[in-house]
């Protein structure tokens, strides 16, 4: 077999879709971190959001409306649509909370959690086997994101609760992707942005700023790259059980370095690049070992609960 038809072959792997799809997520979730820095001051952060989602449910009403027509909103499980939306409204609001009473590194620290958090919920809701190595992964990775981000004893502060609650939100949101994968992927990305957008459509008015050009050109980019972001983070959970892809989160830190580094001449600390290097090889690492295991069996859709406590 040739070198291209062995690549062609690994691409087509659905493992390999899925880690695809997690680490372009990652990606995605730095850009919209540095285009929101750059480009929403002078606003709220809740209009951002807003109109972030006011963007996403926009283009997908205009653009693909005409072609899926009811398959954007038709679910047999509203609840859970409703439920999986609505930590895409607390993941945010967690963080901007959190960020009044401890630095944005200890926020970000405290979410780093994610991964292990999404372990944990895979083991004990989805009852996805984890094991041993991807246990070692992620803990190996969360150090590393220690290094990137050094916290200090403000992590301590009674508002790390809500710093975990990011990551929570977010791994709930991938759990609950998981769930919902019979359901048509472009139905999710729609009931993600419309639950957000009507909560939001209530608080906004109250804190509404006049924004200026800059603003709108920032939250359509946001708007746009945040609906990427949530399509490609969902099907990492879709397409193969999370434990598989969850250690690749952590390529969200190095993005961020090269990023910071290439377009605005931020200069990583020594300890960065030591989290960044730790990270690269802990993921080509995990990239070889999963691509080794066999592909994931279909399953019947999980439930909510361990079995054990339906009992």
């Amino acid at each position: 077999m040739s070198l291209l038809s062995r690549i062609s072959s690994v691409m087509q792997r659905v493992t390999f879709r899925a880690i695809a799809c997690m680490i372009i997520s990652s990606i995605c979730f730095s850009i919209l971190e540095l285009v929101g820095y750059h480009f929403t001051a002078g606003i709220t952060s809740y209009q951002v959001i807003w109109g972030r989602y006011t963007v996403h449910i926009l283009f997908m009403v205009i653009v693909l409306g005409p072609r899926y027509k009811t398959t954007l909103v038709k679910t047999d499980r509203l609840g859970l649509q409703i439920l999986r939306s609505l930590t895409m409204f607390a993941m945010p609001v967690c963080f901007l909370i959190a960020s009044q009473y401890m630095p944005s590194n200890d926020v970000w620290a405290a979410y780093w959690t994610a991964p292990l958090v999404m372990l944990t919920l895979a083991a004990w809701v989805l009852r996805e086997p984890v094991g041993l190595t991807r246990w070692i992964a992620a803990v190996i990775g969360f150090a590393a994101m220690m290094l990137i981000y050094r916290p200090d004893r403000d992590l301590f502060n009674p508002a790390v609760i809500l710093a975990f609650g990011v990551g929570l939100s977010i791994s709930l949101h991938l759990t609950f992707s998981r769930i919902l994968r019979h359901d048509h992927p472009l139905t999710s990305l729609f009931h993600t942005a419309l639950w957000v957008f009507v909560v939001l459509s209530f608080i906004v008015p109250a804190l509404w700023q006049a924004p200026s050009l800059r603003n709108v050109v920032g939250i359509v980019i946001i708007g746009l790259v945040g609906m990427v972001t949530l399509y490609v983070l969902a099907r990492a959970g879709e397409l193969a059980p999370i434990p598989i892809v969850a250690g690749f989160a952590y390529t969200e830190g190095v993005s961020r370095l090269l990023m910071n580094l290439i377009f605005f001449g931020i200069m990583p600390t020594k300890s960065a690049v030591l989290g960044t290097a730790i990270i690269v090889l802990m993921t080509v690492y995990l990239l070889y070992y999963e691509l080794r295991q066999p592909e994931p069996e279909p399953e019947s859709t999980p439930t909510l609960v361990p079995s054990a406590a339906k009992n």
